[in-house]
């Protein structure tokens, strides 16, 4: 048994977004083995049975630290690192995210140079939280990729290394975002009907999550205009303010809403509903639902991307309709989940949603390729690398490190580039969804 401490850097609460979510559902399962702390930046009222949560404060920190054998954190600062060294705890770098790419998205309608600065600021941190990770976890083979790239760069990948583990699996493995073996309740809700007068007769669209700059709610509105007429169809966006009240609403919010205004479906065949939907009640949503959808552009952003409202859909084996381009285009093509939609296309997003609503046996053996295909994500079978790395490095001592000072970064332009933006607007720009 070790004793394992979470940094989850995004706020716990009934309403979750996925980096609190994914802290949540790790430490349930590695709790089942292993002693696990979790601290988030805010006090909660939410009570585990099975770890222990606590708010976030330096001097907390700083002793759970010291006791603790193995550190999971999206990112390592070098103080952090500084400790952790200190105290022989292993860190495990959960790059599940990839916010350097991400950033570049978001913040594209900010001011250039402060674009730069910021893009600085994330290199920095990303090169700060490789170079002291003993293991990194990401969401896909695609990403594990992408990541190679990196500890390659960064002299990580040695010959010391390679000898003890050739297929390096223990230096960075793929911990997909999951779903929970209990299947969601049965038992159909009224919430749509309550919310938006949603009739049971109507055939649904759901959009799973928040609305980012990165996806495309514009194109999905547009078909939903244009299919109106054939289908009683209705668009639901699930939540479009994070829970996080620190993080404002995207650009891309404010388009959505004025596209349905200007198609004139808004409260009729489109909805938005304001805030964010509680985890344990999202199973409403979704079992009122026909169709899962998420939509996005032809971004740098989507190639490593990895949707967890997709986890989501597959649980409540939703039928799917997603755009090309990212890992879950391809395993919604393999294993027969659904529609896969092209770039900006209202008219194959049209035919998706027309083959799913007037082709019922298609639907039905879509819903039983979702059923036979969850067990891959069952949070049980994705913590099992994690598992794999706490074994691996348990039997290893401090002495036996590798590749800890194979790096020289300098780190101190980290704090640097923390300069160029004043602390005001750095604070503001760094509002980034983790």
């Amino acid at each position: 048994m070790a004793k394992i401490l979470i940094n989850c850097l995004d706020y716990i609460n009934e309403s979750m977004a996925g980096p609190a979510i994914r802290s949540w559902e790790f430490a349930t399962q590695l709790s089942k083995n292993h002693e696990v702390v979790v601290i988030s930046p805010n006090k909660t009222n939410l009570k585990s049975k099975s770890f222990i949560l606590k708010e976030y404060s330096t001097k907390t920190f700083a002793e759970e630290v010291r006791s603790a054998d193995f550190l999971i954190s999206q990112t390592v600062r070098p103080k952090v690192a500084k400790l952790a060294r200190k105290y022989n705890t292993r860190i495990i770098l959960d790059a599940y995210d990839p916010i350097i790419i991400e950033a570049l998205e978001s913040n594209s309608e900010e001011d250039y140079g402060l674009r730069v600065a910021l893009n600085k600021i994330l290199l920095l941190e990303q090169s700060s939280s490789f170079c002291f990770a003993d293991s990194v976890i990401c969401a896909s083979e695609k990403q594990r990729d992408l990541w190679f790239g990196v500890l390659s760069a960064m002299n990580k990948i040695t010959p010391a290394m390679y000898d003890q583990d050739n297929s390096l699996r223990n230096l960075i493995d793929v911990v997909p975002f999951g779903l929970s073996s209990t299947p969601p309740s049965n038992a159909k809700s009224n919430i749509l009907n309550k919310k938006f007068g949603i009739k049971e007769t109507d055939f649904v669209l759901l959009w799973g999550g928040g609305i980012w700059n990165w996806f495309d709610p514009l194109t999905l509105i547009e078909a939903v205009a244009a299919v109106q007429d054939k289908l009683p169809i209705k668009l639901v966006f699930m939540g479009i303010d994070h829970p996080n009240k620190n993080i404002p609403r995207m650009p891309m919010v404010k388009k959505a809403v004025d596209r349905a205004k200007e198609l004139g479906v808004l409260d009729d065949s489109v909805f938005f509903n304001e805030g964010w939907v509680p985890y344990k009640q999202r199973q409403e949503f979704l079992k009122s639902a026909d169709v899962g959808v998420s939509m996005h552009f032809d971004h740098l952003e989507t190639r490593f991307s990895f949707r967890t409202r997709i986890l989501d859909y597959i649980w409540a084996e939703l039928p799917i309709i997603a755009t090309q381009g990212d890992s879950f285009a391809e395993i919604i093509e393999e294993q027969q989940l659904g529609e896969v939609v092209k770039y900006t296309d209202k008219k194959s997003i049209v035919e998706a949603i027309l083959k799913l609503a007037s082709d019922k046996k298609y639907y039905s053996e879509t819903k039983k390729n979702l059923h036979s295909f969850q067990e891959k994500f069952y949070w049980e079978e994705c913590v099992k690398p994690i598992e794999n790395m706490i074994d691996y490095w348990s039997n290893n001592s401090p002495e036996k490190r590798v590749g800890v000072n194979a790096v020289s970064v300098n780190l101190t332009n980290l704090y640097r580039a923390q300069k160029i933006v004043s602390k005001k607007l750095a604070k503001r720009l760094l509002k980034i969804k983790r």
